[in-house]
């Protein structure tokens, strides 16, 4: 892996190089025929829109990291409150829970039966992050951690829920959750993006 990136890296830069080089000849011809502005801002226009790109992340990044230290948490919480929210008040309209973890064998009077599925990706700010680093230095439970992966699934169970209710279902059982990382397990860059997709599902029940 760390060989076909370093691959990549190489290719690319080769490119640019042949692409500057190219730029160079065609700047120096027109400047020969007396035309060489045009060709100037066409062939350095992706170079300056690069360096403009970059003065912008350089403004916008530390803003974003700010605004992330501010309101990352608490944008966590309000979505596990909404969820659990949203679950008492389906629960209420159903008269109590839909979903179930046992094979529902207890039950004879089963008219229909599918699957049911629901999913969501989360993955903590740049600001959780940093403070998941420092609280892996000293060891111990990353507080930080656990409630984005609470909230995640506390979010997908409830869309679990109401996909049940959305087709019909009067009962979910077999209900499972897995997760899966979205960040490559060989990549230790640090620009990777950090993600985890939690994804729910269960067997759809209609009773008679």
């Amino acid at each position: 892996m760390k060989t076909s990136i370093a691959n990549i890296r190489l290719f690319c830069i080769l490119v640019m190089s042949l692409f500057v080089s190219f730029s160079m000849n065609v700047i120096a011809q027109g400047s020969d025929e007396g035309s060489g502005f045009p060709f100037v801002v066409v062939f350095l226009l992706p170079f300056i829109l690069l360096s403009l790109f970059g003065i912008i992340w350089m403004v916008a990044y530390p803003v974003m990291f700010l605004w992330g230290a501010v309101f990352s948490s608490g944008k966590v919480e309000q979505m596990h409150h909404e969820a659990n929210n949203r679950r008492d008040s389906l629960r209420n309209r159903k008269g109590g829970e839909i979903l179930n973890t046992i094979d529902g064998g207890y039950r004879t009077d089963v008219s229909s039966a599918g699957l049911v599925s629901a999913n969501g990706v989360f993955g903590p700010s740049h600001w959780h992050l940093m403070i998941g680093f420092f609280n892996n230095l000293i060891g111990g439970s990353v507080t930080v951690f656990q409630q984005v992966i609470s909230a995640g699934r506390a979010e997908v169970m409830q869309r679990l829920r109401e996909q049940a209710e959305s087709d019909g279902w009067d009962e979910v059982i077999n209900v499972r959750i897995d997760t899966a990382s979205m960040t490559p397990q060989s990549s230790n860059s640090k620009n990777t993006v950090r993600g985890v997709e939690i994804y729910a599902y269960g067997t759809g029940i209609k009773y008679e």
